[in-house]
């Protein structure tokens, strides 16, 4: 017997119009994520906690994004986004939100140990290079997962995953 529910059984035009409203304070900047499959799986992360918005952040060319459209199974209709190439939007955030960077660096902290404010921008970098060094300039903290076997690094969507229900919890928002 199969206990799991259908996308519509779970879903009402009541619910649909509740999540559009009811947002946690939480923005998400991808910063030069490329890959559709992480794109597509921060989306449906970002529609399972109510983000506020996903800003796809491109220094240059961001020809082909779109292909996360399959992997994000239907949530880019859900989840507020846009795509923006000017640094200065990004930097504006700061007059409202608590930016900080998923990046590890000489500076960061153990994500556990990160108290949230408010409002949130967490910078999340791409799968080669990390948040970028312009980016880590405005950030007021950057936070890492520790990492105890030889790998130093894990999939950005997953280290997104454990850190977005992190604050959520600090949030008391589940």
């Amino acid at each position: 017997m199969n206990f799991q529910l259908k996308f519509k059984e779970q879903t009402s035009t009541q619910k649909i119009s509740d999540i559009s409203t009811n947002r946690t304070a939480i923005t998400i900047i991808l910063d030069n994520v490329k890959n559709p499959a992480n794109i597509g799986m921060i989306f449906r992360i970002a529609d399972a906690i109510r983000a506020e918005k996903i800003i796809l952040y491109f220094e240059t060319n961001q020809h082909g994004v779109e292909k996360f459209v399959k992997s994000s199974r239907s949530t880019e209709k859900y989840v507020n986004y846009q795509i923006v190439t000017n640094f200065l939007f990004i930097e504006e955030l700061k007059n409202t939100h608590q930016i900080i960077a998923l990046e590890k660096t000489n500076n960061s902290i153990d994500y556990q140990n990160f108290l949230p404010k408010d409002k949130i921008a967490l910078i999340i970098g791409s799968e080669n290079f990390g948040v970028s060094e312009q980016l880590l300039k405005i950030v007021e903290q950057s936070i890492h997962l520790p990492m105890l076997g030889v790998n130093t690094s894990i999939n950005v969507a997953t280290a997104s995953s454990v850190v977005l229900y992190d604050i959520l919890l600090k949030m008391n928002k589940i």
